[in-house]
């Protein structure tokens, strides 16, 4: 009689490194969140994900707010405008309606709970990691803002230049939405008016 077939064993995982295995566990960060949640993430649920060991996870990240930045924050998905629109107006509505999907994927759970667990000094670095690409997508519109004459020639402030995206944080933080009639009377009636003001001097 014939010997009954085998079930094939699974191979085991290969052995990763490098980017691979950082991608690896950036992937498996936003998975867990997405389903637990910032308060349920673990080290060890992260790595049974990510089919690596906790001490692999410490190595990178001494802390769970760190692991979460550079997962969801730092690296966070290309979804941003990268092109101008010829309009001042809609290039901030561009650039304001893809902030607010980039911190709806995020979750408001999930930057609530990174700011109350971490401490003071670790908030301005959690601050620039989350709006460094806005910023620079932001400074790009308003450079071809002024070469076509929608702005005048003198430099901005640095806090107006921070205006428009302050605005649509501390409403998502705050309030947990922005709608579009929201955001259109952000940049109607405070960002647009600010950006402008200088038109016209040194003509």
């Amino acid at each position: 009689m014939a010997e009954s077939a085998k079930a094939p064993t699974a191979a085991p995982p290969a052995r990763r490194g490098g980017e691979e295995l950082d991608e690896a566990i950036r992937e498996a960060v936003r998975e867990e969140l997405a389903e637990r949640g910032y308060a349920g993430l673990t080290f060890e649920g992260v790595a049974r994900r990510a089919r690596t060991s906790k001490p692999v996870i410490y190595r990178r990240y001494p802390s769970r707010a760190l692991m979460v930045v550079d997962a969801w924050v730092r690296h966070a998905p290309a979804d941003l405008p990268t092109q101008t629109t010829g309009s001042l107006r809609e290039d901030l509505l561009a650039l304001g309606r893809a902030f607010v999907v980039r911190f709806e994927r995020i979750g408001l759970g999930t930057l609530r709970g990174l700011m109350a667990e971490v401490d003071e000094d670790f908030l301005p670095y959690l601050d620039q990691a989350a709006t460094a690409s806005a910023q620079e997508i932001l400074g790009a519109a308003i450079d071809a803002a002024r070469r076509r004459g929608e702005i005048g020639p003198e430099p901005l402030p640095p806090r107006v230049l921070q205006i428009p995206l302050v605005l649509v944080r501390h409403e998502l933080l705050f309030q947990g939405h922005i709608d579009e009639a929201a955001l259109t009377d952000m940049v109607d009636t405070v960002c647009l008016p600010l950006l402008t003001a200088g038109r016209g001097r040194g003509r």
